[in-house]
């Protein structure tokens, strides 16, 4: 036990000489930088980018978290070539978006945030909808809530979409000592973050360090997440969401991503990893009763990231699926 104790205490009496010395930076935000594409919706600047030729039909990618980014999502912008019109964007208070107090974000915000996007890209046409993740969740709640301006839906992966499968949220254990050490490192890093004045800046690198540790080896293939990348994580977007939910039991057992889906007419191909354990091809097939076209796909070899695992195997499969005439279309 001493073996392992003093080279411990040797490291935590020197990282904190080390960090003054080095300390920790994040990409600026769009509002802060004026070079980052971005997109103004209703005064808002979305750290935002689209693909293709306008006159295309528009997919809009929803990215994960709540609170990461659509940088690991990127590989999707190969749809463009298929002739596609791809949209991507940092939803509101996450990513290189701007930030702004978590008690503005709501569900009600992020479907208002994404329809905004849709009459912007969409032209008064339907657009196409990718989520993962949490964007599958989003993705289905806006369908439910405007079924006429989708024509169809990816959903990679959504946690849950309503009380019946929200079982997968709860956690199984107490995190282990590895994770409990990653916690507390990053909570140390956190104040040596130069934050040139971004209030948010040292909530958003902790985020940014732990959620990669809350990733559960049976969601990832031989217990391993795929190199991802990310520009930066919101803590307000996140706290809006995950923490709230952590707090307010009333408020997640309420949440219902799934109302109004039966109205959705257009087609649904849920996508899950095979390596998946917890929201993989088993809890999938529990969402295809929410509506009335829809179908599972399997990524072999493929965990919760499938788009990062499997890219090509992920994109076939979206583009096979987009392909295809609308249900009732021969």
């Amino acid at each position: 036990m001493r073996s392992f104790i003093r080279p411990l205490a040797t490291l935590l009496l020197a990282l904190p000489a080390w960090l003054l010395t080095t300390g920790f930076t994040l990409p600026e935000t769009v509002d802060r930088d004026p070079s980052l594409p971005a997109v103004v919706l209703d005064g808002y600047r979305f750290h935002a980018e689209a693909f293709g030729a306008e006159d295309r039909p528009v997919v809009i990618v929803l990215h994960g978290g709540p609170g990461a980014d659509y940088r690991y999502l990127l590989p999707l912008k190969a749809l463009a070539d298929d002739g596609w019109r791809v949209v991507f964007y940092d939803q509101r208070g996450t990513g290189l978006s701007p930030r702004v107090p978590a008690g503005t974000i709501t569900l009600d915000s992020f479907v208002a945030d994404l329809d905004r996007f849709v009459e912007h890209f969409g032209r008064g046409r339907p657009v196409h909808l990718l989520g993962h993740s949490w964007g599958a969740m989003l993705a289905s709640a806006y369908a439910g809530a405007h079924p006429r301006k989708v024509a169809k839906m990816v959903l990679a992966e959504p946690a849950f979409l309503d009380a019946s499968t929200a079982d997968a949220m709860v956690s199984a254990g107490g995190p282990g000592p590895a994770v409990i050490w990653g916690f507390a490192t990053a909570w140390l890093k956190k104040w040596f973050v130069r934050t040139g004045g971004d209030a948010y800046a040292r909530d958003d690198f902790f985020l940014m360090q732990i959620l990669p540790l809350t990733q559960g080896r049976a969601q990832m293939c031989e217990g391993r997440a795929p190199p991802l990348q990310a520009w930066r994580f919101g803590s307000p977007n996140f706290e809006a969401t995950i923490g709230r939910m952590r707090r307010e039991p009333a408020f997640f057992a309420g949440l219902d991503f799934r109302r109004g889906a039966e109205a959705f007419e257009g087609g649904v191909l849920l996508l899950a990893g095979a390596c998946n354990q917890v929201v993989g091809p088993a809890h999938q097939a529990r969402h295809l009763r929410h509506f009335r076209h829809a179908r599972l796909a399997t990524v072999p070899d493929a965990g919760h990231f499938m788009f990062n695992d499997q890219p090509q195997r992920s994109l076939d499969l979206v583009r096979d699926f987009l392909a295809e005439p609308a249900p009732g279309v021969r």
